[in-house]
């Protein structure tokens, strides 16, 4: 229970249901603002849409905890572009195959075939006299065959568009040497509009594989967070992403140090936390109300009757975020900077 209690001070979500999750045994990470880097369109192949293209190199971490004794199978990745802004046009690392097996495999066939025949024939004709006849046949054949062929592969890496093209997964596997954990880069070449300068993208991590208690496959441990992006050179974007980041870490700094009075909200009385316990009636605040205020729309949760019950303090600065995120999200559309110009957007 003492651990249990540990836990549910930095986990939103435990205290608010009383109970004890599993340690994730995968965590990933990656940055929270990209660089986007302008490319001249012409040394491209893909059709565009008229818009400018932009590179992004994503370098995203993995790392096992020490206690971890089970097996990674894959690690799926998944970037995506919610407002559809970006467009992907090319993505690396591609798909990528290997073998155990250097150069070709030599593959020999012998079949063989073989057949006999015997027979001994007696007679007796009296008082002619006796007869005696015998003989054998054998036919054998055999055929060799001899040829070259490639070796059986397996998937090391894929990789493809998702979200109609506005998003692209990676997945990685165990090779002949099964470490996964360290960094890996990843690049996506993708249409932004012409007057695009910064946006947001979410990527999504998770670990699949099996624990030293369990061989079926399960989720060792997934991550969803907001990456920033911004084009290159552009300060005023720049600046907006940077804002939007110190935003999020405020946010979520202060939900954790306001867990208890969200967990009091939540479950008023001993009839409610009994009932909740027992999974028959629901927090008056959602257990994942801090990933819905992240990721949902502001307009579904602006006047929320679960986020109204937030501590004043902690609503104020929910509200403070959908402002900031607003506003780096307009970039994606604004276009040149503009002295005296105020910029607002709405969440599609």
């Amino acid at each position: 229970m003492a651990l249990c209690t540990v836990l549910a001070t930095t986990t939103p979500q435990l205290a608010l249901t009383g109970k004890c999750a599993q340690p994730e045994g995968v965590a990933f990470d990656a940055p929270a603002i990209v660089i986007a880097e302008p490319i001249n369109p012409d040394v491209v192949d893909q059709p565009t849409m008229g818009g400018d293209l932009v590179r992004l190199r994503i370098p995203v971490s993995t790392f096992q905890s020490p206690e971890f004794r089970g097996a990674v199978q894959e690690y799926i990745i998944e970037i995506d572009s919610p407002h559809q802004t970006l467009r992907i046009l090319d993505f690396w690392p591609k798909s990528e195959l290997y073998s155990g097996i250097e150069g070709t495999v030599s593959v020999q066939r012998t079949q063989q075939s073989e057949s006999s025949f015997n027979f001994n024939v007696s007679a007796a004709f009296e008082p002619i006299g006796r007869g005696a006849a015998q003989g054998e046949m054998h036919k054998q054949s055999s055929e060799q065959e001899s040829f070259e062929r490639k070796p059986p592969m397996q998937i090391l890496s894929s990789s493809g568009t998702i979200r109609r093209g506005y998003g692209v997964f990676f997945k990685f596997r165990p090779g002949p040497y099964p470490v996964l954990e360290g960094v890996r880069e990843l690049a996506i070449l993708a249409e932004v509009p012409p007057r695009w300068r910064a946006d947001m993208l979410q990527i999504y991590m998770r670990a699949v594989g099996t624990t030293a208690h369990a061989t079926r496959p399960q989720s060792l441990g997934e991550s969803r967070l907001w990456m920033t992006t911004h084009r290159e050179g552009d300060r005023a974007a720049a600046a907006a992403a940077t804002r939007y980041v110190n935003q999020e870490r405020a946010l979520r700094s202060l939900a954790a140090a306001s867990q208890s009075q969200v967990a009091s909200h939540a479950l008023p009385t001993f009839w409610h936390k009994l009932g909740a316990s027992l999974d028959v009636i629901d927090p008056k605040i959602p257990r994942d109300y801090l990933t819905q205020v992240i990721f949902g729309s502001r307009n579904q949760y602006y006047d929320n009757p679960s986020t109204n019950r937030l501590p004043v303090d902690l609503r104020v600065a929910v509200l403070d975020y959908w402002d900031v995120r607003n506003a780096l999200a307009a970039y994606a559309t604004s276009g040149p900077a503009t002295k005296g110009v105020q910029v607002s957007f709405n969440d599609r």
